[in-house]
C-alpha cells in the first residue's frame, strides 16, 4: 500500500493515539491508517475493553495498546477521540491540557457549553482542535454550499431535509440505547450532520420554530423540526424506524437544488426558466472511507505543523447549540393510538 511522507516536518512520522476501539475505529480510522504503515506501527490503541484493544492492535499491526488514556497523555503527538459522545468532552479536554492536538468524532461534545469550553481551551493552549464532520467534505454538499453562497439561483426560500432509515450501525458499546449514558437518539446522531449542513449552508444558526420527537425519557427514534432563517423556512425530518427517503430539496428564488443525502457526486438543478438537469461532480471522495482518509491525512499534517484543520471545533458550534435548543423545547408527537391504549388500560 502507498504510504505518505512529509519530508519538511520536524517531527517526521507523528505518534498518534486512537482513543476508542469501537465500530468507527474498526471500520474507518484503522483502515485509513493502514495507508500510513510508518504511523500505524507507532499507533497506540486505547480502550477500556483491553482485549478488544489488544485484538485490534494485533489485527492491524499497530504499535501498542492500553486501557487507560491517562497513561499516554505525554507520549503522543496527536489524539483521535472516537469514544461514545458523552465521553468526548473530558477526554478531549485532558489531551488539550497536555498540549496534544485532537481530532474528535462528531458531535464535538454532548452540549453546546462543553463544546464551547473545548474550543476556548484549545485557543488558550494554542492547540489545534479538529472535528470529523466528514459530510462537509462530500462533493455534492460542497456544491450546494457554493450555489447558496454565490446566490446562483437567488436567495433560498425553503429547505426540506429528510433522513429516514433503519438503525444498523454496528455499535460495540451499545451506548445509543443506554439511557443512563445517553438519553439522546437520532437528533444527536444523524441530526448532527443534517443540522450542521443547514447551519453551514445558511452561514447562521436558524431560529427554531418547532421541535417534536417520540421520546419517552430515553433515546428518540423520530424527530421533526421546523425552523427559519431570514426569508428561508425549513423542515427537517429524521427517523430510525424504517427505510424511506434520504433527500434534500432547497427552493430558491430562481430555481431548485435537490439531491440524495448518500449520493456523494450527483445533484439536480432546475431554474425557473429551464428543465431539471443533473450535475455530476468528479472527485476522489466517492465513499465515506475515502473522506475518512482525507480527514486523517489532514490531521497528520496538522500534527506536523503543516496545515489548518479541514473542519475546526469552532466551525460546528452553531449546530451543537441548535441541537441543544431542539432538546430543550421538544414536545412529544401526538400519538392517539398510544393514548387510546393508556385510556383502555386505565
Amino acid at each position: 500500500m502507498k504510504s505518505f511522507f512529509f519530508p519538511t516536518s520536524s517531527k517526521g512520522y507523528p505518534r498518534l493515539a486512537l482513543i476508542g476501539c469501537g465500530a468507527i475505529a474498526e471500520n474507518y480510522y484503522l483502515p485509513a491508517l493502514s495507508t500510513h504503515p510508518s504511523i500505524l506501527s507507532k499507533l497506540i490503541l486505547v480502550d477500556r475493553d483491553r482485549k478488544r484493544a489488544h485484538d485490534l492492535t494485533k489485527k492491524y499491526k499497530a504499535g501498542e495498546y492500553s486501557d487507560d488514556y491517562h497513561e499516554i497523555l505525554n507520549r503522543i503527538d496527536g489524539a483521535i477521540v472516537a469514544v461514545p459522545t458523552h465521553l468526548h468532552y473530558e477526554i478531549a479536554k485532558d489531551f488539550i491540557l497536555s498540549g496534544v492536538p485532537v481530532l474528535c468524532e462528531k458531535p464535538l461534545a454532548d452540549t453546546g457549553i462543553n463544546a464551547r469550553n473545548l474550543v476556548q481551551l484549545a485557543s488558550q493552549k494554542n492547540v489545534t482542535l479538529a472535528v470529523n464532520y466528514f459530510q462537509r467534505l462530500i462533493p455534492a454538499f460542497i456544491k450546494v454550499k457554493e450555489f447558496i453562497k454565490q446566490k446562483s439561483l437567488g436567495e433560498p426560500l425553503s429547505i426540506k431535509y429528510f433522513v429516514r432509515e433503519e438503525f444498523n450501525w454496528p455499535t460495540v458499546s451499545g451506548f445509543y440505547f443506554n439511557a443512563p449514558l445517553s438519553s439522546r437518539g437520532i437528533l444527536r446522531d444523524r441530526g448532527t450532520h443534517a443540522i450542521d449542513h443547514i447551519c453551514w449552508w445558511l452561514e447562521s444558526k436558524p431560529r427554531l420554530l418547532l421541535s417534536l420527537n417520540d421520546a419517552f425519557g430515553g433515546s428518540e427514534a423520530v424527530a421533526h423540526l421546523l425552523f427559519e432563517a431570514g426569508k428561508c423556512r425549513g423542515e427537517l425530518k429524521l427517523g430510525w424506524l424504517a427505510s424511506s427517503q434520504c433527500i434534500y430539496k432547497i427552493v430558491c428564488e430562481d430555481g431548485i437544488i435537490e439531491g440524495k443525502v448518500y449520493d456523494y457526486q450527483n445533484l439536480f438543478i432546475q431554474s425557473k426558466w429551464g428543465r431539471k438537469h443533473k450535475i455530476h461532480l468528479k472527485s476522489q471522495e466517492k465513499t465515506k472511507i475515502a473522506i475518512s482518509r482525507k480527514i486523517l491525512n489532514n490531521f497528520i499534517e496538522v500534527v506536523n505543523n503543516h496545515a489548518k484543520p479541514l473542519i475546526s471545533g469552532s466551525d460546528v458550534l452553531d449546530s451543537i447549540d441548535f441541537i441543544d435548543e431542539c432538546y430543550k423545547t421538544a414536545e412529544r408527537f401526538s400519538m392517539p393510538w398510544y393514548e387510546g391504549l393508556r385510556s383502555n388500560d386505565g
